[in-house]
């Protein structure tokens, strides 16, 4: 009997390559199955997912009337309804500035203050806040080079406040000749 020795491939390069050609071909078919698989099951694109069709619908009908909120229109500064000059002292309302001062803590006081005194022909250059709210009547304080307006811008007062104390002492530096401050 012969011995039969194991066949030996001269050509080893040839073994290299087919199992090369084989270790690709696999790992294509491995992939392309995980591919599809992963597809398949984290849903991807399938044909009635792309032809979805949205369709508008109505829009609620709100329950509520909603008002819009009225614009604000500038207040017009009243014109005087009178000559700004007083006939008993000959003074002339429209040369002296004056600033009024909420004092009451009341919404619109100084506004509503400073409307009456346009009215009567003094100019108006400032209103605002007092330094406090606890004013109980009305506090006038005039520079004391105009202390002459002081009796006639205490009258004109009285005739819609009640006036508390009046001062011939405000500061020369104030912006206004006379400060009007308006309590509750």
């Amino acid at each position: 009997m012969e011995e039969q020795l194991p066949s030996f491939n001269p050509n080893p390069r040839k073994r290299s390559f087919r199992k090369l050609v084989s270790i690709i071909v696999f790992l294509l078919i491995l992939g392309g199955i995980g591919y599809f698989g992963a597809t398949a099951f984290f849903g991807g694109n399938s044909e009635e997912e792309s032809k979805i069709i949205l369709t508008p619908t109505d829009a609620p009908t709100p329950t509520e009337e909603v008002t819009p909120t009225p614009e604000e229109s500038p207040t017009p500064t009243p014109k005087p309804t009178a000559s700004p000059i007083d006939t008993a002292t000959g003074l002339d309302r429209s040369e002296l500035t004056v600033e009024v001062q909420n004092g009451s803590g009341q919404v619109g006081a100084a506004s509503r203050a400073s409307d009456f005194l346009k009215s009567l022909g003094y100019r108006v250059i400032a209103t605002g806040n007092a330094n406090n709210f606890e004013y109980e009547n009305v506090t006038i304080s005039v520079k004391s080079e105009v202390s002459k307006y002081l009796s006639l811008l205490k009258s004109d007062l009285s005739s819609q406040y009640t006036v508390g104390s009046t001062s011939a002492t405000l500061s020369a530096s104030s912006s206004a000749d006379a400060l009007v401050i308006v309590g509750k």
